[in-house]
């Protein structure tokens, strides 16, 4: 009978605590379920981008890109960035230049006003924009490259941009519909800094809880349920 009370302990006091984080899991899981996964990303915003039409179009030569952004380079490539042609080029140590391929000009880091026109590039719907900031620290909804322009519209999702300003790229999206997935993501992994974590020790601590209150159940199943089956069929 010890252990048998033992298991009812275990079943009770740490089925309470765990309880509760079960709940959460179930309808943190509920959530991200719901929502559609390109909702959450604003892939459905996306506006489709233009090739760029070299027709006609007078650009420097590639060693001059190579030249103006500092020499050394290890890849050059020419592409479209809002509509205009630019030379991406990769130096030896890992970083990217951004040069206007028609006047040689240097535009990494790039400018409020180029980031400005990145963002409304990419944004499909008509909203004008609320605000940019640059961001120099990883916080709040935004944890990618850095620096990065953050360019919030003035739409119903209240959908932030966020634009490398090292060459340019769009880094991430963010909305409101992010921002509520990302917060039962959090709770479901139970990462409550980085998000990033799914190994974290409260991930451990109640996954081995639940374990243990899954286990106990077993055993109060055989002495409730199976133990007195057993013994009316011997009788």
């Amino acid at each position: 009978m010890r252990l048998k009370r033992a298991f009812i302990a275990v079943h009770k006091w740490i089925g309470l605590v765990v309880g509760i984080q079960v709940v959460l899991w179930m309808l943190s899981g509920l959530v991200m379920a719901v929502l559609p996964i390109e909702t959450v990303r604003s892939e459905q915003n996306i506006a489709k981008q233009e090739p760029l039409l070299l027709d006609g179009l007078t650009v420097i030569a590639p060693d001059q890109a190579a030249s103006a952004a500092g020499g050394g380079a290890s890849a050059i490539a020419l592409t479209g960035l809002a509509g205009d042609p630019v030379y991406e080029v990769k130096t030896a140590d890992g970083k990217t230049a951004l040069i206007d391929a028609r006047s040689g000009t240097i535009l990494s880091p790039i400018s409020e006003a180029l980031a400005r026109r990145i963002a409304e590039a990419d944004f499909a719907p008509e909203a004008a924009i609320a605000s940019a900031s640059l961001v120099t620290e990883e916080g709040g909804d935004y944890r990618g490259r850095l620096p990065a322009w953050r360019i919030a519209f003035d739409d119903p999702d209240t959908t932030r941009i966020y634009v490398a300003a090292n060459d340019g790229r769009v880094s991430a999206r963010r909305s409101d519909t992010w921002r509520l997935y990302d917060f039962f993501w959090m709770l479901h992994i139970m990462d409550y800094s980085a998000r990033e974590n799914f190994n974290s020790p409260w991930m451990v601590f109640f996954a081995a809880g639940g374990l243990a209150v899954a286990l106990s159940g077993i055993g109060l199943l055989w002495w409730s349920v199976l133990r007195p089956r057993f013994r009316r069929r011997r009788a």
